[in-house]
């Protein structure tokens, strides 16, 4: 079965053997790409949904920060149903959104100090990756230290 890439504007389509040198093919060719093919059969989302989310998100992730001391690792917050229209809504206009249609899959990622500030703008909070006990101990979202930078990246 042929793996067409719906992204070239060549014609007749290029097309592949199989998925994996699909996926190469638009990584290579059509990095960063924000053209979404099926976009005009997708429903945008109110202007309610898009709050809910926001609040909802950081909510969640405040729930899930530990007061222990521990070594920086990635952990995953899932939530559930997200639809492709919210995710455009709130994500297209940042430079690191991106949409695989070979992998029917969009990332947009914040990086750093920067990509923290960034997240503070766009949930409307620029605390909201922090929260502090009574005590004054505060847990939080680690984007940078001395040895490393790290991300959050929305799939």
């Amino acid at each position: 079965m042929p793996y067409t890439c719906f992204l070239c504007s060549t014609n007749p389509l290029k097309t592949f053997s199989s998925k994996n040198s699909l996926y190469f093919h638009e990584n290579s060719t059509h990095p960063n790409n924000k053209i979404i093919p099926h976009s005009r059969c997708l429903t945008s989302p109110s202007f309610y949904d898009i709050c809910q989310f926001k609040n909802s998100f950081v909510m969640q992730l405040k729930a899930r920060l530990q007061f222990h001391r521990s070594e920086p690792r990635a952990k995953i917050l899932k939530m559930e149903p997200f639809s492709e229209g919210l995710f455009i809504i709130l994500f297209y206009n940042e430079p690191t959104f991106q949409y695989s249609p070979a992998q029917r899959k969009y990332i947009c990622k914040f990086e750093g100090t920067q990509g923290y500030e960034q997240l503070g703008n766009f949930f409307g909070n620029k605390n909201w990756g922090s929260k502090k006990r009574r005590t004054g101990t505060c847990a939080y979202v680690l984007m940078q230290n001395a040895q490393q930078t790290y991300n959050v990246t929305f799939i």
